[in-house]
């Protein structure tokens, strides 16, 4: 698993298909701060663990025999991990660029970009036979990579067809969301789940707190 790309040389094929080109593309704009934690979340989940893309949230789909199926009647592909590509740069761009005053915090939110890696390796291990997956999940890796080693590297990221409905008014209101008192709460679960011995289960905390955010992400985004 090669986890430092030479980012500057690699030109990452972003996932389309023709099927997703059909569907209402702004159900696929995703809460930037959302995808991290989300990922954060896939940290504690087995490997065999997929994510659903649908309605502007990010849902699991734990392995077994009715994961398929699961799949198969929401419509999901593997391709949709295309739409982490922008959400994830952005996030980076805002919790990791932006110097923070409280040096604490700042250690605290790297820990969290830190743990959404690990989420990144469970799904390059779950995908670990699909080549084009493997390398865009290892180049979302190095982009969070390039911020938490504060390179801030910009020009490492690349324009596609998602870009630009992600405009600064959206990004705001988006970020909005997360108030000093949630990022909080999810830091201090984040902190707790990394030493914890029961983390498959007690993660479900952490993701019945995203429940609220995700319906208010629906919300903001169909008001679009």
């Amino acid at each position: 698993m090669n986890m430092n790309m030479n980012m500057n040389n690699i030109n990452i094929p972003l996932l389309q298909t023709e099927q997703n080109s059909t569907l209402n593309i702004k159900l696929f704009i995703l809460d930037p701060f959302s995808v991290i934690i989300k990922l954060a979340i896939l940290a504690n989940k087995p490997i065999g663990t997929k994510a659903l893309i649908k309605n502007n949230i990010i849902q699991f789909q734990d392995p077994g025999v009715f994961q398929f199926i699961s799949r198969y009647l929401n419509n999901s592909s593997k391709t949709d991990l295309h739409y982490l590509y922008n959400p994830i740069k952005i996030a980076c761009s805002y919790f990791l660029e932006q110097k923070e005053t409280n040096a604490k915090r700042t250690y605290r939110i790297k820990k969290l970009f830190e743990t959404a890696q690990i989420g990144l390796k469970h799904l390059i291990e779950t995908y670990r036979n699909s080549s084009m997956v493997n390398v865009c999940l290892n180049y979302y890796y190095s982009m969070i990579s390039n911020y938490i080693d504060e390179k801030n590297n910009d020009n490492l990221f690349q324009k596609d067809t998602m870009t630009s409905l992600y405009t600064d008014e959206v990004n705001s209101k988006l970020m909005k969301l997360w108030t000093d008192g949630r990022i909080k709460i999810v830091l201090d679960l984040v902190d707790f789940l990394i030493n914890d011995k029961s983390a498959l289960h007690n993660v479900k905390s952490l993701e019945n707190i995203m429940d609220d955010i995700d319906i208010e992400t629906q919300i903001i985004v169909s008001n679009i």
